[in-house]
């Protein structure tokens, strides 16, 4: 494969290797905010709990105790479907983050393959040049030996 396809190769690969980053950085953020959202429903129906004890020492109406304990299912079935979020969120990170991490082996192999080719190249030039040095001292030798010759 000529090198400037090399090169095509290994910045395609790098392109879907920053896209898969970008997703998978996306993903997180996603799922942080949607842990925070977790957090904030919890901490609400903490405070409202509490604040449904300190109604009941005070004396609450069983129509008021219902209406907090019906409050407090709703704030908790969105906890749960919260939680469900949350937790698909954590999948959605963990798949991008694979991807992302198989994409980075790729563009690291195709980057291997041109720096392999390259010293291959390399090598090649050097022999070369070694062995167009060494034909130019033995074809000199070989003259000055010739000149001695004829000059004896």
């Amino acid at each position: 494969m000529a090198k400037s396809k090399l090169d095509l190769l290994l910045q395609l690969e790098s392109d879907k290797e920053e896209s898969l980053r970008m997703d998978y950085l996306k993903a997180e953020q996603h799922l942080q905010s949607n842990q925070q959202k977790l957090q904030g429903l919890n901490n609400f129906r903490l405070e409202y709990t509490q604040q449904l004890h300190i109604k009941g020492q005070t004396g609450l109406s069983s129509a008021g105790f219902s209406q907090y304990h019906s409050f407090i299912n709703k704030i908790e079935e969105a906890i749960r479907q919260q939680a469900s979020t949350v937790n698909t969120a954590k999948q959605v990170v963990s798949q991008r983050k694979s991807l992302w991490l198989k994409q980075q082996v790729k563009a690291k192999a195709v980057a291997k393959l041109i720096e392999k080719q390259l010293h291959k190249h390399n090598t090649s030039i050097a022999k070369n040049e070694q062995k167009m040095l060494d034909e130019f001292a033995a074809n000199q030798f070989f003259q000055r030996r010739v000149r001695l010759m004829n000059e004896n």
